[in-house]
């Protein structure tokens, strides 16, 4: 095979493989997201299985700073004491969320958007695991205008990868302390909220 040939097989190659430092993490866009006008935004306690709450309020504090940082918008953290008399509503597990719930909320903390996370999958040991799905579901509508997933498994490459590169980039890890997120479990949660983030 000529040199030339070799290298256009071996560019094409690499262009149909995983981009390298792409996110992790995907979303879904509503078609008319842009109309929405997003100024302040809650944040529910994260939801899940077997989620202690401890793990929720550190999903829920590594979620505020990504998502206070980078969506351009005043992102408000609720606990539940502030969701103690609102309708309860499953839209993770049902598919769609309750418009009451969503209408008390907005109009409760003059909300236009709220951040609703639910926990798919985790383990807090080595390897560690981390399943999110996050909807931004609008105040108007009580339709998620915006939805993101991520699985993390510190057991695959790509995520090893992925954790090394944020850990030096935002963390200003040097030589191996970026594996310490291998480890802790709050940055490993720091990392999926970064990766969710980023796509908004």
């Amino acid at each position: 095979m000529r040199p030339a040939a070799l290298l256009v097989l071996l560019l094409a190659a690499a262009c149909a493989g995983p981009r390298r430092g792409g996110p992790l993490a995907s979303a879904r866009v509503a078609p008319d997201f842009a109309t929405y006008a997003l100024r302040r935004v809650g944040l529910v306690p994260f939801q899940g299985e077997e989620l202690a709450p401890e793990q929720a309020h550190a999903l829920q504090s590594a979620f505020y700073s990504e998502f206070s940082a980078r969506a351009g918008f005043e992102v408000v953290v609720l606990d539940a004491a502030d969701l103690a008399e609102v309708p309860k509503s499953e839209g993770y597990r049902l598919g769609e969320y309750e418009p009451r719930t969503i209408i008390a909320v907005a109009r409760r903390y003059r909300l236009d958007a709220v951040l609703v996370g639910t926990v798919t999958d985790l383990r807090v040991f080595a390897p560690q695991r981390l399943g999110l799905e996050v909807d931004l579901v609008a105040s108007e509508t009580g339709l998620a205008i915006w939805a993101a997933s991520v699985y993390l498994d510190a057991a695959q490459g790509r995520t090893r990868e992925g954790l090394e590169r944020w850990s030096r980039k935002e963390l200003g890890a040097e030589g191996d302390d970026w594996r310490v997120g291998l480890l802790s479990p709050s940055r490993f949660v720091g990392f999926a909220a970064y990766e969710m983030a980023r796509l908004l």
